[in-house]
This record gives structure tokens, C-alpha cells and sequence, in this order.
């Protein structure tokens, strides 16, 4: 997806709009930003949040910002105590780094189980 030309000039922005709704790119990194919902009294309203997700994987950041995007709909859904910016910051850094874990864990495992799988293939063709 191009990025939006700037206005007068023929440059294009660094920032980017991706498919997964609140995901930005900056230069080589991938940010989620996000309106807090007006459910959250202690906010004000049209405030937003913003996060770094640590990462320059599309795929990635895709992942962790769908899974962000869940946790706010979730949270704006059944959220019966009021939450400030912080907390909702701090809740939404430690879902984002536990999903970062995962999807290392998932990578490794991938690369294992590719290398096992060429070991049996290549034996098997000899």
C-alpha cells in the first residue's frame, strides 16, 4: 500500500496505514495507536494510545496489533472497574510483550521442525 503524498510536495510520508486497523509504520518500525474507548471515564476524550511493537515484521505487527485491537474491544465490553491511560498503557505493553515471546517461540520451534523435516526429505531421496 503507498503511502499518501505530502501535501504540496511530491514526497511521500515515512508513516504508513496498514490492512490491520491501528498499526503504523515508522521508518522501520511498527507502532499500534489507538483511541481510547469513551467507556473509560478517567480518560479524556479523543485521547489515544500509542506503543511501540518492537518490531519490523509485517507479519508480526499484524499479529500483535489484531490481538491489541481484540484486547481494547474486550476491555470496552466488559469493563466494569475504570482504568487510566497508565493502566490501559501498562496492560497493553504486557500483552504486547508476551505476544513477542510467543511469536519467538513459535518461530524457533518452525525453524526446528524445518530443519528436522529437510534431514528426513534429504535422506530419504539419497
Amino acid at each position: 500500500m503507498a503511502a499518501s503524498p505530502v501535501a504540496g510536495k511530491g514526497n511521500y510520508s515515512m508513516t504508513v496505514r496498514h490492512d490491520v486497523e491501528n498499526l503504523i509504520r515508522r521508518g522501520n518500525i511498527f507502532y499500534w495507536r489507538a483511541r481510547v474507548p469513551s467507556s473509560f471515564a478517567q480518560c479524556q476524550p479523543g485521547s489515544r494510545l500509542s506503543l511501540s511493537l518492537h518490531c519490523s515484521d509485517h507479519k508480526k505487527a499484524e499479529v500483535i496489533g489484531r490481538k491489541l485491537n481484540t484486547l481494547m474491544a474486550e476491555l470496552k465490553m466488559k469493563s466494569k472497574e475504570p482504568m487510566s491511560k497508565a493502566q490501559l498503557q501498562k496492560l497493553c505493553e504486557h500483552e504486547r510483550d508476551v505476544m513477542l515471546l510467543h511469536l519467538e517461540d513459535v518461530s524457533i520451534v518452525a525453524r526446528r521442525y524445518r530443519k528436522k523435516s529437510l534431514r528426513i526429505s534429504s535422506k530419504g531421496f539419497r
